[in-house]
């Protein structure tokens, strides 16, 4: 359940809102933790969520999987909490709670009502420093994991060779292990790594407090300190993350599989990030993604659907929001009778010549800046969002300025942005029936 099936961050790739809207306050307690504030009165209830900046990229080599695993035994107990009972706590009171774990960071969260706020501070709090390690609690939890990852990716042909793909592409770079890591690793992993990465990464200024809700920042600050505030730092400073991306490849990979009905193609491309030396180029990617993307109006849609009648599904998406570079993947189905050879040629005849119009990029800048004021209806979603900015070191002046950023962009900074895209290392993927030709 807690391995990061998130769809609420497909909407955060470009951020399509009037990012105004979402006001934070933050401040930082003594021991280095920062915590940022989103009020909203509208209804009784608060998000609390703990970013903590490790990820699957923190993995030590040879043991991937024990960020993920360490998210499970965070379940498991301290002794204040006794094994089981924090989702039962959290139940009783009428809140829910999960979390999640993704290449660059892991969260924690719980929704509830307002006057149970110091009750999930104190649990969240709790187990931030007094987690339990026992060899009777990690053995069955590796086992879950074991059994998630045969679920997940073992019998998900798509989720199979995009781990594939991804080893080939990004080559021993970090984002090219699996977040849930690999079957023999996973299989040598031991309680001792477990609690190592807990103590070097679970720290309070090596994490991110978000509250968002019923609530202000000076109601706030006196509980952070109380739960959070007395939790010692970590004794050294964190290095920063360095990355080294390997050789570019242009590869293609083909899979068939007894699972299979469909045939379809996907190509994933490495460009920068939010987060990358040519950050202002991120914006210009986010709208080429609504140009190219967007549902009937895309001219992916349009190209393949409509008009070829070649494909029964097309997208595009730009993942902007990694610590070093990102993706822009292309992704389309075979419609019945159709080869993904030929798929693949019509692919790249529509990319080599496409034709991108001033008009093409207003209407995408209009659409991505027009109505998701709705995120800041709900503190859990906008809880998501500012936190998702602050771990990766962006900020809430970073969000509010979204607006402008998108609608400083070019026709010319698109079409750049597209040369560069078809010049990237690139991967390109068949997955297709066991007995396909």
């Amino acid at each position: 359940m807690r391995l990061l099936i998130f769809s609420l961050l497909l909407l955060f790739q470009t951020v399509r809102a009037d990012a105004s809207v979402f006001e934070a306050e933050t401040f930082t307690l003594n021991n280095g933790m920062q915590v940022v504030v989103i009020e909203n009165h509208r209804a009784p209830i608060i998000t609390q969520m703990v970013w903590y900046k490790a990820g699957a990229i923190d993995d030590p080599l040879g043991k991937s999987g024990i960020a993920h695993v360490l998210e499970h035994m965070m379940f498991k107990g301290t002794a204040a909490v006794p094994d089981g009972e924090f989702s039962k706590i959290i139940a009783r009171n009428g809140g829910s709670e999960n979390a999640f774990t993704t290449a660059d960071y892991t969260a924690y969260y719980q929704n509830i009502a307002r006057d149970r706020l110091e009750l999930v501070m104190f649990l969240e709090a709790d187990r931030m420093k007094n987690l339990r390690f026992s060899q009777k609690d990690f053995d069955p939890e590796l086992e879950v994991v074991k059994e998630e990852r045969l679920m997940r990716t073992e019998n998900n042909p798509s989720a199979l060779l995009s781990e594939r793909r991804n080893a080939l592409l990004w080559g021993d770079h970090p984002y090219g292990r699996p977040v849930i890591g690999t079957k023999k690793e996973l299989s040598a992993l031991t309680l001792q790594d477990a609690k190592q990465f807990y103590q070097t990464h679970y720290a309070p200024d090596n994490a991110v407090l978000v509250v968002a809700g019923d609530i202000t920042a000076e109601e706030l600050k006196p509980l952070a300190e109380k739960y959070y505030g007395k939790i010692p730092p970590r004794r050294t400073a964190a290095a920063k993350k360095q990355f080294t991306l390997p050789y570019p490849v242009r590869a293609k990979i083909e899979m068939r599989h007894p699972q299979v009905q469909l045939y379809s193609l996907q190509r994933v491309y490495i460009v920068p990030s939010y987060l990358s030396d040519k950050k202002e180029q991120s914006f210009a990617y986010a709208v080429l993604d609504e140009v190219l993307g967007a549902y009937h109006l895309g001219k992916m849609y349009r190209h393949f659907i409509a008009d070829k009648k070649m494909a029964s599904f097309t997208s595009s998406s730009y993942s902007g929001f990694m610590l070093d570079k990102g993706t822009f993947s292309f992704a389309l189905t075979a419609r019945e009778n159709e080869s993904l050879t030929d798929l693949e040629k019509e692919l790249d005849r529509f990319l080599s010549p496409l034709s991108v119009t001033q008009k093409d990029i207003d209407k995408a800048k209009k659409r991505l800046v027009a109505d998701l004021e709705y995120l800041n209806d709900n503190p859990e979603n906008a809880a998501n969002l500012i936190g998702l900015f602050y771990v990766l070191g962006l900020t809430s002046a970073d969000l509010k300025n979204w607006r402008e950023n998108i609608e400083k962009v070019s026709l010319a900074d698109v079409r750049k942005a597209y040369a560069d895209l078809l010049t990237a290392p690139h991967a390109t993927t068949f997955l297709m029936p066991e007995n396909a030709p």
